[in-house]
């Protein structure tokens, strides 16, 4: 059986990581790569990668194209939804990993030019009616007739399983949390005047309070949450690895061991590959190609008056979430599979 065609909008972060992840696929490769930068360049920064190192795999560009184990994946310069003719690749699932071009009419455009299926590798537009999809919470969003999926943030992909968690087994009266996230390419590397005034600092030399749209990517997926959860960020100078610091009240009293005991079922059992439970001392630069979407820090638990809960759950900003993509395109390319059989 032929394997599905990926087609990769946007060669940043998660688009290289997708390509890392699809290189020895199954039953999933990248047909083409569609980027408005040029070839060359992307070729390079695919071969050295300053956080995931070599790319494993002899890779070269001749004209257009790359060249992989004899297969040739050409770029096409694409600007915007609609510019790519997925079809003339024959594309079934794009992966829409600009970061940019988050409405339902976007992903409209990829389909419209002859995609069958698209996952967005970030959060739609706010008011947006887009499927939000945080694997293991509401996997059932994904049905075989589901044309266009986002899969939300890496961070919420990260606290989404540990909030079910501990809602389930304590019950969350109010929580708040904040992601202490590594730096992104957003940032600035000196400072330099923009329209937010903490944004504008040199992000190797500050940790950045900012905000976050976590809490309300958490709550339209879980509205049991409605109203009970807030959230703010830190950006801090590390070039990959972050964690979610959550603080919450809950309504049975507990301990740090029932805590960890209920996450720890969790991540063997309903949550497994999407949670890791970890029992060592782990730092950030720690989780750097962890798959999962969050690893738990079971030496971080803290539990004061019965009630008063803080947890810490590591994440991979960038790699963790590419697995879950990868998980979203596996499932759709099964139903395509079943479609055409």
């Amino acid at each position: 059986m032929s394997k599905t065609r990926i087609g990769l909008m946007g060669f940043g972060r998660i688009g290289k990581n997708v390509f890392r992840m699809l290189t020895d696929h199954p039953d999933l490769e990248v047909a083409v790569i569609a980027d408005i930068d040029d070839p060359a360049g992307l070729t390079y920064l695919l071969k050295y990668d300053s956080i995931y190192g070599r790319f494993p795999k002899p890779v070269e560009l001749e004209g257009d194209s790359l060249f992989l184990d004899g297969r040739r994946i050409p770029f096409i310069d694409a600007r915007e939804p609609g510019d790519a003719d997925w079809a003339a690749h024959d594309v079934e699932i794009v992966v829409q990993a600009t970061g940019k071009y988050r409405t339902a009419a976007d992903l409209q455009k990829h389909l419209d030019a002859g995609a069958k299926r698209v996952i967005m590798a970030s959060t739609p537009e706010p008011g947006e009616d887009i499927p939000l999809l945080l694997c293991g919470i509401n996997d059932d969003v994904l049905t075989d007739s589901t044309a266009a999926v986002s899969l939300g943030s890496n961070t919420s992909n990260a606290l989404a399983p540990i909030l079910r968690v501990l809602d389930s087994s304590f019950g969350i009266d109010k929580a708040m949390f904040t992601t202490v996230h590594a730096m992104t390419n957003s940032q600035r590397l000196a400072d330099v005047p923009t329209s937010g005034f903490r944004q504008s600092r040199a992000a190797g030399e500050n940790i950045i309070p900012g905000p976050t749209n976590s809490a309300e990517i958490l709550t339209s997926v879980m509205p049991e949450f409605a109203g009970k959860l807030t959230a703010q960020a830190l950006n801090v100078p590390v070039a990959d690895g972050s964690t979610v610091d959550l603080v919450a009240w809950v309504s049975k009293p507990t301990t740090v061991e029932e805590v960890n005991a209920a996450i720890k079922s969790a991540a063997a059992g309903p949550y497994a590959g999407i949670i890791e439970y970890n029992i060592d001392p782990i730092v950030s630069s720690d989780v750097r190609m962890d798959t999962e979407s969050g690893v738990f820090d079971s030496l971080a638990t803290m539990v004061m008056g019965g009630t008063f809960v803080k947890t810490i759950t590591w994440y991979n900003n960038g790699w963790g979430y590419t697995a879950r993509v990868i998980d979203v395109a596996e499932k759709m390319a099964s139903s395509l599979q079943g479609v055409s059989a």
